[in-house]
């Protein structure tokens, strides 16, 4: 069962990249079609990637067994029952879902694994993600 899942980004966004790339090109096409591919190509091409690589390194879906973020899986079962950071709690360590930093409009919660270093998952909706978590962890809590 999913419980909590969140993808970036959207389609609307998609679309608006695309149609930004349609006018663009055919406003510059009216003075050279050549000039207009090369660079609506160039440029929707960085925004493309751009947009994708937030979402391949930035969903996030919680099932009951397992947090996958980006290309890093986590067992549930490998989680401090308890480890998952409060609102205004200091927090350190390393995103994990294979970004660098975290984004624009993103907020951080931090996660303890009962081994290794504490781990940052970005998220755009913190509340839901950690009440989703503490729901998920709570059969954890009874076998530690």
């Amino acid at each position: 069962m999913i419980r909590y899942q969140e993808r970036s980004p959207s389609r609307r966004s998609w679309l608006v990249l695309l149609t930004i790339c349609v006018v663009a090109w055919v406003g510059l096409a009216l003075k050279s079609w050549v000039l207009a591919t090369i660079l609506v190509g160039m440029l929707g091409g960085i925004a493309a990637i751009t947009m994708w690589s937030t979402g391949f390194y930035g969903n996030i879906r919680l099932t009951d067994s397992d947090l996958r973020v980006g290309r890093a899986r986590i067992k549930l079962a490998d989680l401090y029952p308890w480890g998952v950071s409060q609102p205004g709690e200091k927090i350190e360590g390393r995103i994990i879902g294979g970004a660098y930093g975290s984004t624009l409009g993103s907020h951080v919660i931090g996660l303890s694994p009962r081994q290794g270093a504490p781990m940052l998952v970005q998220t755009k909706d913190p509340d839901a993600l950690r009440a989703a978590l503490e729901k998920a962890l709570a059969p954890y809590r009874d076998a530690s």
